[in-house]
């Protein structure tokens, strides 16, 4: 029976029968064509037109199989590109995303046995990056290899080096800070402790005074009578001045000798001028 031609009323119906996802064992790959029930895929596989197509693919199977299998993952991965970049995304989920696609290539038509092994080869390959998670399982996101891509990959990393560097140099110098700190705290604990001890024996009475005043209570404990203290001499001062001494009272240095004349001196050295007291009436 031919098939139906496009914009038909045939070719309407039919579509909307179609609608939505069939059956993946009623869907013939080498004729494109997906089958509603099993009489129909029955049908088909008998149909003159397959067998033609069986022929074809017959006769290099490989070629066929490598079409396929190119088809299946430029789609796929363009479609990955296209509606979740460089983000995460289980593997099942979006393999169900893929496959609302009627038209779109099965994975039975291509070397791959599963999606695991379709993954790990995206992997491999570094087309996609892969990651498996206890949650979601098998996690797969796009890998942009483009050289401005791989130009802004490679600046990340080094800026990311950098700080690393720079937080590895930050943390050496606070290491560096706090054992300069305890050193400078041990120090000054040091030094206060040195003073404390030297306050406190300067306070206490020397070690001399005390060994004296222990032998003389013991000599008291044993003789029984006190010994006469002799007092200590006086300590003698000795002046290296040059004051000049001071004169006595009564005598008169050479600055304040008193002014005479020399007639008045000459009369007192002799006696005849002494002085004669008058006698009051």
């Amino acid at each position: 029976m031919p098939k139906a031609e496009v914009g038909s009323v045939k070719y309407v119906a039919n579509k909307m029968k179609s609608k939505g996802l069939q059956r993946l064992r009623w869907f013939c790959q080498a004729c494109n064509k997906q089958c509603r029930d099993a009489n129909g895929f029955k049908c088909h596989v008998q149909s003159e037109t397959h067998v033609r197509q069986m022929q074809l693919v017959g006769e290099d199977p490989r070629k066929y199989i490598e079409q396929f299998s190119q088809e299946f993952k430029s789609a796929f991965v363009n479609q990955l590109r296209i509606s979740h970049g460089e983000k995460f995304i289980g593997a099942n989920k979006y393999y169900n995303e893929y496959i609302r696609d009627k038209e779109h290539v099965h994975m039975n038509a291509t070397k791959w046995p599963s999606l695991t092994e379709f993954c790990k080869y995206l992997g491999r390959e570094g087309i996609c990056n892969v990651k498996e998670d206890e949650k979601d399982g098998l996690m797969i996101a796009w890998r942009d290899v483009s050289p401005e891509a791989v130009r802004r990959r490679n600046e990340i990393r080094e800026a990311e080096m950098a700080e690393a560097r720079n937080g590895a140099g930050e943390e050496k110098m606070m290491k560096r800070m706090v054992v300069r700190a305890k050193a400078e705290a041990e120090a000054k604990a040091k030094r206060e402790d040195a003073k404390k001890v030297k306050e406190k024996s300067s306070e206490s009475p020397p070690a001399e005074d005390k060994t004296e005043s222990r032998s003389e209570g013991e000599a008291q404990a044993e003789g029984g009578e006190e010994k006469p203290t002799v007092p200590p001499p006086a300590p003698v001062k000795l002046s290296f001045g040059l004051k000049p001494k001071a004169t006595p009272a009564n005598k008169v240095g050479l600055g304040q000798m008193k002014t005479q004349s020399v007639f008045k001196r000459m009369r007192t050295e002799t006696g005849d001028g002494k002085a004669v007291k008058k006698a009051k009436v």
